[in-house]
């Protein structure tokens, strides 16, 4: 791979939305490294707040902001962010998040080692309450199977698995993020990109997780606003689920049985959120047939008839238990920037 003249060593992404008080923390762990040879690239997702001012007010010589003139959702302003990124490896920084100081200079050591043919590597992160995610990781090299096989160990130990990457441009030049699609559709893209690329996955902590976002699904933000996106992302989340098991049913089925059921369970909730009961009785009766819990299923159903409202309210008061240490933990990526 030759690097392009006077193109940055490293791109380091970050989208945002409505995060005024938390940017300015993500943008200034990201100029801080250790490692001089990069630059940041900011996309502000029509932010109503002051998000874009603040950023401008730093003064970053290394920072370029992109606004669009609408929101547009998770996956297009990741599209867009990788689109005016100029480095030839690409790191992707969530907006309330933090890069810990020596980030870039660790991942630049790693990749003068990578094997031949891998273009990614994938890390981890520390929470702000001290715990380190995810909680499983692969050993060394994984491809496509062993991916779904992570997939499957995170889906029965319950943990979280929220994995940072650093990957080469042109693995994003052949598998760009959904920019047609408002929701975070991530799991789709990372089973997609699988196919065609194995990634390093190493035990470094190099990120902070942050979870004082107002904007999050789990924490802080009123049960309006968490239930008005809820019901809208719905649609997008109910075609990741169904692409998922077209594209790579099969497969799943056979390394990665609970991990499909789940995402058949996601299948049935999201298309009774988005109001489509035929769909929502279908992928129930084959979420029953993969061995999901008959009771889980039928209350799911009782309040997706009652209501997509009311099925995002017990959604959200789900996942502010499970935030408060009464369930397992999930993954966050692609969930809020």
């Amino acid at each position: 791979m030759v690097r392009a003249p006077d193109s940055p060593f490293f791109s380091v992404l970050i989208t945002a939305y409505n995060r005024e008080d938390q940017i300015e923390r993500c943008v200034r762990s990201c100029t801080e490294q250790t490692f001089e040879d990069f630059e940041i690239v900011v996309v502000d997702d029509a932010s109503t707040d002051t998000t874009a001012s603040v950023v401008a007010s730093l003064g970053a010589s290394r920072v370029r902001m992109v606004r669009h003139e609408r929101n547009r959702g998770t996956s297009p302003a990741r599209a867009t962010a990788v689109e005016q990124a100029r480095g030839e490896w690409i790191v992707m920084v969530d907006s309330d998040d933090e890069l810990l100081p020596d980030a870039l200079e660790r991942l630049e050591g790693l990749i003068g080692g990578l094997p031949d043919g891998v273009h990614i590597i994938r890390f981890r992160h520390r929470l702000d309450d001290g715990r380190v995610v995810p909680d499983i990781i692969p050993s060394g090299v994984t491809d496509y199977r062993g991916r779904l096989s992570w997939l499957e160990a995170v889906t029965v130990e319950a943990v979280n698995a929220d994995a940072g990457h650093c990957m080469h441009r042109s693995v994003l030049e052949k598998t760009n993020y959904f920019r047609d699609r408002r929701g975070a559709v991530e799991a789709l893209w990372e089973l997609n990109l699988a196919r065609s690329e194995s990634s390093l996955w190493v035990d470094d902590v190099l990120g902070l997780i942050h979870t004082d976002a107002p904007n999050r699904y789990s924490r802080h933000s009123g049960s309006s606003q968490l239930i008005a996106r809820l019901l809208a992302d719905a649609p997008d989340q109910l075609w990741m689920a169904e692409e998922m098991l077209v594209q790579h049913g099969s497969e799943l089925a056979r390394v990665a049985p609970r991990y499909r059921r789940w995402l058949v369970e996601s299948a049935a909730r999201e298309a009774l959120l988005a109001g489509d009961r035929v769909k929502g009785i279908r992928h129930s009766r084959a979420a029953v047939t993969a061995g999901a819990s008959v009771p889980k299923i039928s209350a799911t159903l009782a309040l997706g008839f009652a209501g997509p409202r009311l099925l995002a309210r017990a959604k959200v008061a789900g996942r502010r238990w499970r935030a408060r240490g009464g369930g397992a933990a999930t993954a966050r990526r692609g969930g809020a920037r």
